[in-house]
């Protein structure tokens, strides 16, 4: 890695990312590429206890929220796929849904 690829600390913009979301039941799953469908997430979410449901949201393409019944079944999902990839492109990132 070159020097200057490394962000500047104090730049213009902070690199602080959002403080996450505490663990619970629903993960939000961001960087899906545009052709995932419900379908495709259940069948990868459902290989984990407690799945209960996927939602997507038709106005913002590449996110979805993944339910499952409580907090340690969405941690064990989350820690199995994060980084999972759709598509070569495309590395799931996995975080707890904000309530």
């Amino acid at each position: 890695m070159q020097l200057s690829q490394i962000p500047y600390p104090g730049g213009a913009k902070s690199m602080v990312p959002e403080a996450p979301a505490p663990p619970n039941n629903i993960l939000f799953i961001q960087n899906l590429p545009n052709e995932t469908t419900p379908m495709m997430l259940q069948m990868l979410f459902l290989q984990y206890p407690g799945f209960k449901e996927v939602r997507m949201v038709e106005t913002k393409p590449g996110i979805a929220f993944v339910e499952y019944g409580d907090e340690m079944q969405s941690t064990v999902a989350m820690q199995a796929l994060q980084g999972f990839k759709i598509t070569p492109q495309n590395p799931m990132l996995i975080t707890y849904a904000k309530k």
